[in-house]
C-alpha cells in the first residue's frame, strides 16, 4: 500500500512541503540584502518548515535556534556556541574561545562527535552571550555572511526582561550576519519591532506569513488523492472548507481522510466530515480541559464564533450572542489571540483550530 503522503506536527520538506514558492523567492531575496528579517505568523502555519527549506537550499552557513527551549542567558550562549561547533572545526574555534571573558565547558562525545557546551549557571552574566554573538560575526565575511535564525523571538522577555536592549546593542554593529527573527505572537513581535521606544524599533523587514493559497493547496491535495479517491477534487474542496486552508489542520485532516479511504470507507461523499469527527473524538479530553481554562466571557465569544462567520465586533454578533460592549469583546479577542486560540487575518477573526470550533458546536448541540 502506498504511504500516506500527508504530514503534520513536524518540520516537513520534499514531497510533503506544499507551495510557498513566492515566499521562498521573497525571503531568499531578502537574505541576500543587507537587511534583517522579521517573520510573523500564527503557530502551525509552517514558518519553521519554510525557513529551514530556504536555508537548506542556500549555500550559506546558518544557525537556527528555537528560543522556547532556551532556559537562561547562559543557556542562550551555550546553545548558540554548540551550533557554531557544528559548523567549524574545533581547532579553528580554540583561539577565539580563549579570548572569552568566561571560558565555557566544552565536552566532545567520542561516539557521536557532538559537542556539549555550558557556561557557569546562575551567574546571570551577559558576557558569554555577547562573546558568542561577536564570535559569529568574526566567523562571517562580507561575501560569505552567516544567517542566524532566532525562532519564537518573543521569548527573550521570559529569559530576561532587559535582554532586548543587550541584544540590540551587540547586534546593531554586526556586518557579517543576516538575522532572522520569527515569532507566533503577533502582538508581542510587533511591539518589539514597531513600538518606537523599543530597542529593536524598525530593525528589519517585517514579513507576515499567511495561509497557503487555497488554489495551490487544492492542487496539492488533488494530486495526492488521485488514485485513492474516486473524486479527488471534491474531497480536496471538502477538506479545505472544513479547515479554512490552515496549513497544519489541512494536513491533519488530509492524513485522516487518507486513512479512512484506505480502510475502504464507502461514503466518499462525506469522508472529510467523518474524518473531522474522528479527529474531534480523539481530542475530546484535550478540548474539554482547554475549555475549562476559559472564563465566561471567553466561552461566550468562542461559542458565538463557532456558530457564526459574522464579525465578533459587529452589532449583529453582540445582539445574537450577548457578548456585551465592543470594548469587552475586543479585549477578549486580544487575550485569546495571545493564547493562540484565535487568529486574525485580512478577512477577520477566526478560531485557530477548526476541530476545537467543531467540538464546541457538537457539545452545545448534544
Amino acid at each position: 500500500m502506498k504511504e500516506n503522503p500527508f504530514r503534520f506536527g513536524t518540520v516537513v520538506d520534499g514531497i510533503y512541503f506544499t507551495d510557498r514558492e513566492d515566499e521562498q523567492s521573497e525571503i531568499g531575496s531578502f537574505l541576500k540584502s543587507e537587511n534583517h528579517l522579521i517573520i510573523i505568523s500564527p503557530r502551525r502555519f509552517g514558518k519553521t518548515s519554510l525557513i529551514k527549506k530556504i536555508l537548506a537550499g542556500s549555500d550559506r552557513r546558518f544557525i537556527y535556534l528555537d528560543m522556547q527551549l532556551v532556559l537562561s542567558e547562559e543557556d542562550f550562549a551555550a546553545q548558540l556556541l554548540k551550533r557554531i561547533y557544528r559548523l567549524f572545526p574545533v581547532q579553528k574555534l580554540k583561539n577565539y574561545i580563549k579570548s572569552f571573558r568566561l571560558i565555557p565547558s566544552v565536552i566532545m562525545n567520542p561516539v557521536t562527535g557532538e559537542v556539549e557546551v555550558s557556561f557557569s549557571p546562575g551567574s546571570r552574566d551577559l558576557a558569554p552571550l555577547e562573546d558568542v554573538l561577536n564570535l559569529i560575526e568574526k566567523l562571517g565575511k562580507p561575501d560569505d555572511k552567516m544567517i542566524v535564525v532566532l525562532d519564537e523571538f518573543q521569548d527573550i522577555f521570559r529569559i530576561n526582561t532587559g535582554l532586548d536592549r543587550m541584544l540590540r546593542s551587540v547586534i546593531q554593529v554586526h556586518k557579517n550576519i543576516n538575522y532572522v527573527f520569527m515569532g507566533s505572537s503577533e502582538s508581542m513581535i510587533r511591539e518589539i519591532f514597531e513600538k518606537k521606544d523599543s530597542p529593536f524599533y524598525r530593525f528589519g523587514i517585517l514579513y507576515p506569513l499567511g495561509k497557503i493559497r487555497e488554489v495551490k493547496f487544492r492542487l496539492f491535495l488533488e494530486y495526492n488523492f488521485t488514485g485513492v479517491a474516486g473524486d479527488p477534487g471534491t474531497i480536496s474542496e471538502d477538506i479545505l472548507r472544513i479547515t479554512g486552508s490552515h496549513p497544519y489542520y489541512t494536513q491533519q485532516l488530509a492524513f485522516m481522510v487518507w486513512e479512512l479511504l484506505n480502510r475502504k470507507v464507502q461514503e466518499q461523499e462525506v469522508v472529510a466530515e467523518l474524518a473531522a469527527d474522528e479527529i474531534v473524538r480523539s481530542h475530546d479530553n484535550d478540548f474539554e480541559l482547554l475549555w475549562n481554562t476559559l472564563n465566561r466571557t471567553d466561552m461566550m465569544l468562542l461559542a458565538g464564533m463557532s456558530e457564526s462567520n459574522v464579525s465578533p465586533l459587529s452589532d449583529e454578533f453582540r445582539k445574537q450572542f450577548g457578548t456585551g460592549a465592543s470594548s469587552t469583546v475586543f479585549s477578549t479577542l486580544q487575550r485569546l489571540i495571545k493564547r493562540g486560540m484565535v487568529i486574525r487575518d485580512e478577512m477577520g477573526y477566526f478560531i485557530d483550530d477548526p476541530f476545537f470550533r467543531r467540538w464546541i458546536k457538537i457539545r452545545r448541540r448534544v
